[in-house]
């Protein structure tokens, strides 16, 4: 789930709700058709092969997409035989779980749901949970698992290596940035595993929502530098502001973001505090915030 929060890069070319549209050599995209404020123009599903389908992020348990994917094997003339999923959130996942019935011998690739939290897709179970940096031989090439917790823990992004084309989930969007809700999300793995990223050969990367990024590299340094800079806001907020609350404190480092979204930058506000608190910069008492120097 994203919301945007502020402008970043912003490529062209929105996905159509039920449109299977191809993008690079063996590689299509079909949106789902559950458009809203958190999901955009709904969830991307990514397609991959010639002789043999991969599926990127199923999406939403809906009939009209999952019957999508399913025709799409036959207007693409290959069998879908594997499954990879990015994470377990209600948009993203719980199509595997049809899909799976229909195709009985299609591998599932991703991570288990995190336990004892909300809006987790229990019905998603793996054949494969990947290491990190694992690769997948797929139809004559390679797809590289890279784990990208901070949205999520079980977040992974798929790197197609053929065309250096990355599925990025919930990790970037086009357009947005993503909410980071803790205890489930984490700003410091977040950024961390951005940095990741950098260290790739990516030459476009398919989000999860929205339009195909084009500028892969500017998008992944821009998002680093706005998370910092966000992180700069809310040391010098504390500072003036000992003993605020989050709620408190989303005033002054998100003025720059509509008053109608504040409650939605409060969790990622949040998130923040508790990177401050992992890096010794700050202490919570029973929900109020103090900075602490460095």
């Amino acid at each position: 789930m994203s919301m945007s929060e502020t402008t970043v890069p912003v490529n062209s070319s929105e996905p159509i709700p039920g449109q299977l549209t191809q993008l690079l050599n063996n590689v299509y995209r079909l949106c789902a058709n559950n458009p809203s404020m958190m999901t955009g123009p709904g969830t991307n599903t990514y397609i991959y092969g010639k002789n043999e389908l991969a599926i990127f992020d199923a999406g939403p348990k809906l009939e009209s997409h999952i019957n999508n994917i399913l025709a799409a094997q036959g207007t693409l003339g290959a069998p879908i035989t594997r499954i990879f999923s990015s994470h377990t959130h209600s948009d993203h996942s719980p199509a595997v779980a049809a899909l799976k019935s229909a195709l009985p011998a299609a591998e599932v690739i991703g991570l288990v749901a995190p336990a004892g939290q909300d809006y987790e897709d229990l019905t998603f179970v793996p054949d494969v949970q990947p290491e990190d940096d694992q690769r997948f031989e797929h139809d004559g090439a390679s797809v590289q698992a890279i784990h990208t917790p901070g949205h999520v823990a079980n977040h992974i992004c798929f790197l197609i290596e053929e065309h250096g084309f990355l599925t990025t989930g919930d990790h970037l969007m086009n357009g947005s940035t993503v909410v980071i809700i803790p205890p489930k999300g984490s700003m410091k793995d977040y950024i961390e595993s951005l940095e990741k990223l950098s260290h790739h050969s990516i030459q476009q990367m398919g989000p999860g929502h929205g339009a195909v990024i084009a500028n892969p590299q500017e998008v992944v340094s821009w998002t680093i530098k706005h998370r910092l800079e966000r992180e700069a806001k809310v040391a010098d907020a504390l500072k003036s502001n000992p003993g605020f609350s989050p709620a408190q404190l989303v005033p002054t480092v998100y003025a720059d973001v509509p008053t109608h979204l504040h409650p939605i930058a409060e969790l990622s506000l949040h998130a923040h505090l508790i990177k401050l608190k992992m890096d010794n910069r700050a202490v919570e008492t029973q929900g109020s915030w103090t900075y602490v120097a460095a």
